[in-house]
């Protein structure tokens, strides 16, 4: 299912943007600025809920039926398999932190960022094995009988950022994204 693929690959560039986001607000974070705080907090919620729930648990199913039928990549699909129980626990650390830091509980800046650009870093190699190495194998491995019994697997969930109809809790969000896409001068 060749629209399977592809929109495995929009949902990666889509969480590039998010993470390109993440960092530009790790760098004032860093630069002892205040980030935008909520911002961070909402790509992290979507992060966890989104991507946690509906891509990865695809993705591992993939894996399985890749690994089944091509036993050469079994360490790099394990790998990627175990990155994704990895990036859950980060995802869900930051979430923690950033929560923490908008209820006004004290939180050490150096762990704050150092879970944040772990999780940035890891998933961005993740994506990258996935781009170069899983997706190409999917296309010349699975069949339609496959990605049928994939897509009956895993519950669809409306992506509630980048979807017809963004959930009001990620407006702000989606506002960022745009603006970060207009050419310099547009505003």
């Amino acid at each position: 299912m060749p629209n399977t693929l592809a929109l495995w690959h929009a949902e990666h560039v889509n969480f590039s943007r998010l993470l390109t986001l993440l960092d530009n607000q790790l760098a004032l974070f860093h630069g002892g600025k205040r980030p935008d705080y909520e911002l961070m907090l909402n790509i992290m919620f979507y992060m966890t809920h989104y991507s946690d729930v509906l891509h990865h648990p695809k993705e591992d199913l993939v894996f399985a039926k890749i690994r089944e039928r091509d036993q050469t990549v079994a360490g790099t699909v394990d790998e990627l398999a175990s990155q994704h129980a990895l990036l859950h626990k980060c995802g869900q650390d930051l979430v923690r932190h950033l929560e923490d830091i908008v209820n006004d509980t004290i939180a050490s800046r150096e762990t704050v960022e150092e879970v944040a650009r772990a999780y940035v870093s890891t998933l961005r190699n993740h994506m990258r094995i996935e781009e170069s190495e899983i997706l190409p194998l999917a296309h010349s491995l699975l069949t339609f009988e496959d990605w049928k019994a994939i897509h009956a697997a895993v519950e669809h969930i409306e992506d509630p950022l980048f979807g017809k109809h963004p959930e009001s809790r990620y407006v702000a969000l989606h506002r960022q994204i745009a603006r970060q896409a207009q050419p310099a001068g547009d505003d």
